[in-house]
């Protein structure tokens, strides 16, 4: 075993990742969990109704395994080694047991119980009243109050839902994989642009291949969907990627994420039966925003009504426009999954003269995360300085200190930009430290932004598409919800404890500065001749962010309805309940044999977006809201940034996102902006 005076996972400050290897995990997070449960049996066993001595305590306790559970969780997620996948499996077995016997810690609850009850509870900060408040209530959605079988029951779906979830994303990432073709030359991919040709060919140097060679990783998936003239090429892209760790395609039965899902299913549902609910979705929506199912359905299919028309109207333009296409393939006479974003591609050049591709050249990296940080700077008056002295876990990752409007430290940030084997696919954020004032201890928050953007290669500086850029701010809105908190502790500051259905506010409103002028002359500039970003591109620009937007917002409704259906009907078959929601409010074609369930790692690679993924849409609709008050006083009014920060941004959790909407915009959220963000009249 380590010795526990030499594991870096238990040492102050930021992660040493130059020294942290997978045997540190295990004996660390075992270490953590018995002092966590020294104190809590400490403050079951009598404490007073103080809250110091009851939610302090704890809160220092949960803040120790924390800082060790992120980095092991973060590894594990971004450098996957089968020595790192083992221990990861055994620290999320050990961390899932004590989290469901604490939920379920009747002396425990009656301790915060008398912290609620007590005299000075009503003299104690929002935040902390909060946090007591929020601990009562997911005592209950813990078990807390169930007896004998059930309570043991309980524990025992909790622990194995965790596997299920562990399972599915790493069965996920090794279907991802395992699927590559090799290309002895370029002929066979005509249609690429240099930029994507560059990303295959180091795809293919990195899998020790000659030439080029594509697997299922987002970039190069994308670059064959989107350029590839080939149809049959596209063809089977989409089958494979569509196919993902099921029993359809290439890989038929390898890594099935299947019966991962029915199991999962069913044992939700059978959870919340257990604490007297009806069904998952409706357990879910306890701390939400929105108050039930019904709430949430009305919600979506009020959108699909407004929206299928018009969808229908562009998929039509679409098909048509590819019948008529001038190009080197045959015009298809239906338009097939694989054929969309292809397609799609070429109308927005004919239509509106731009491309993703042409794009690319404003859109280097570098210059656009300074783009980035100076658009906060502007808001808030931070600034995010590299520091490379601070060790990170793979040559591509940089940290950057964060200096508030003060000129004084107050948090950092790590960026991971670039996609690699090993490292799960998509983009997110993650916290590796947290705010903390409490009993002497003083520490600052600490992010963590991940993206799988093309690498840069020899010659070739990384060019990312509009789409990326969207990507990227949309997780640093994330990161500035953590970063710019106030609240001291933990569990209600920052993104943690605030509603689901509205963490996603912060991030979207981000998004809205990435199509704006003002925004993009500071950042989109030609790489290699300085040049702005043309005029008539960025008037284009404008026009692309409602084009085929009917289209878009409808798929996101169906994927929002699937999974409320998944987790509100009693034994769903998953691939029925997706086909039949598509039927009633698609507009596009998904064959029978489509299994893109089995790679939906937001519902099924744990439980955050289960019954949740409306969340999206929902917060949408406050972001698009809420962006308006940039654009009525200015794009970079200082004065609206600190009003953002002050009654969005800092106060996290500590109050309900409902009175923080209220402070912030004065009066509920209207529909119409979120309608003119995809074209939809209102």
């Amino acid at each position: 075993m380590t010795n526990l005076k030499e594991n870096p996972l238990l040492e102050p400050g930021l992660p040493r990742f130059d020294t942290i290897g997978p045997e540190h995990a295990l004996p660390a997070i075992e270490h953590l969990l018995e002092n966590y449960q020294r104190v809590l049996d400490e403050i079951g066993n009598g404490a007073s109704g103080d809250f110091n001595d009851v939610a302090g305590r704890e809160t220092l306790a949960d803040d120790d395994l924390a800082r060790a559970w992120s980095t092991v969780g973060h590894l594990s997620g971004v450098m996957d080694s089968p020595e790192m996948r083992e221990a990861h499996g055994k620290c999320l077995e050990a961390v899932t047991r004590f989290y469901t016997r604490r939920g379920q810690n009747r002396d425990l609850l009656e301790a915060y119980r008398r912290v609620a009850r007590s005299r000075s509870f009503d003299q104690l900060s929002p935040a902390a009243r909060r946090l007591v408040e929020n601990e009562i209530r997911d005592f209950r959605l813990s078990g807390v109050e169930l007896k004998g079988k059930a309570r043991k029951r309980f524990a025992e779906i909790s622990l194995r839902l965790s596997e299920l979830g562990k399972d599915f994303s790493n069965q996920l990432l090794d279907a991802t994989e395992a699927y590559t073709e090799q290309f002895d030359d370029a002929s066979a991919l005509a249609g690429l642009p240099e930029a994507e040709l560059s990303l295959l060919a180091s795809t293919a140097r990195h899998k020790d291949q000659s030439g080029f060679a594509a697997d299922l990783s987002q970039p190069c998936y994308l670059a064959i969907m989107t350029y590839a003239d080939d149809r049959e090429l596209r063809k089977r892209f989409y089958r494979a990627h569509a196919t993902r760790a099921s029993g359809e395609g290439p890989n038929a039965g390898d890594h099935d994420n299947g019966p991962l899902i029915r199991e999962t299913l069913s044992l939700r549902r059978e959870q919340a039966e257990l604490l007297g609910y009806t069904d998952f979705a409706t357990m879910r929506l306890e701390d939400r925003m929105a108050r039930s199912p019904g709430e949430v359905d009305g919600f979506l299919r009020d959108l699909a009504t407004r929206a299928g028309d018009v969808a229908g109207d562009e998929f039509e333009s679409l098909t048509r426009f590819a019948r008529d296409f001038y190009g080197p393939q045959a015009p298809p006479e239906n338009l097939e999954p694989w054929d969309i974003a292809y397609y799609s591609e070429k109308m927005r050049e004919e239509k509106l003269g731009l491309s993703q591709e042409r794009l690319r050249p404003w859109f280097e990296l570098e210059r656009v995360v300074e783009g980035l940080f100076g658009v906060a700077q502007s808001l808030f008056g931070i600034r995010l300085e590299l520091d490379p002295a601070v060790t990170v876990w793979h040559p591509d990752v940089r940290y950057y200190r964060l200096i508030n409007s003060s000129g004084k430290p107050a948090g950092g940030l790590y960026l991971d930009l670039y996609a690699r084997s090993g490292k799960q696919g998509g983009a997110w954020m993650d916290v590796c430290r947290s705010r903390l004032k409490l009993a002497g201890r003083d520490q600052d928050p600490v992010a963590y932004l991940t993206c799988n953007f093309a690498p840069a290669s020899p010659g070739h500086p990384s060019l990312l598409t509009h789409s990326e850029v969207e990507t990227l701010f949309h997780e640093f809105g994330h990161c500035l919800h953590h970063l710019l908190t106030r609240v001291t502790l933990p569990p209600v500051g920052g993104i943690m404890g605030v509603e689901w259905d509205a963490v996603e506010l912060p991030s979207q409103l981000l998004e809205g500065w990435v199509w704006e002028r003002e925004a993009l002359v500071r950042f989109a500039r030609h790489h290699e001749t300085n040049e702005t970003l043309p005029e008539e591109w960025m008037k284009a620009l404008r026009a692309d962010q409602t084009f085929l937007g009917a289209m878009a917002l409808v798929r996101q409704i169906e994927f929002a309805l699937t999974d409320l259906a998944l987790h509100v009907e009693p034994d769903p078959e998953p691939e029925a309940v997706m086909q039949r929601i598509h039927a009633q409010v698609g507009v596009t074609p998904l064959p029978d044999w489509n299994r893109s369930l089995n790679g939906f790692s937001h519902l099924f690679a744990g439980s955050g977006y289960a019954a949740g993924y409306y969340s999206y849409l929902w917060a949408e609709r406050l972001a698009r809201d809420a962006f308006g008050v940039f654009r009525a006083k200015g794009l970079f009014d200082p004065g609206a940034g600190h009003k953002l920060e002050a009654e969005i941004l800092s106060v996290g959790a500590s109050r309900p996102m409902r009175e923080s909407w209220q402070a912030f915009r004065g009066r509920d959220a209207a529909l119409e902006p979120l309608l003119e963000a995809y074209g939809i009249a209102a």
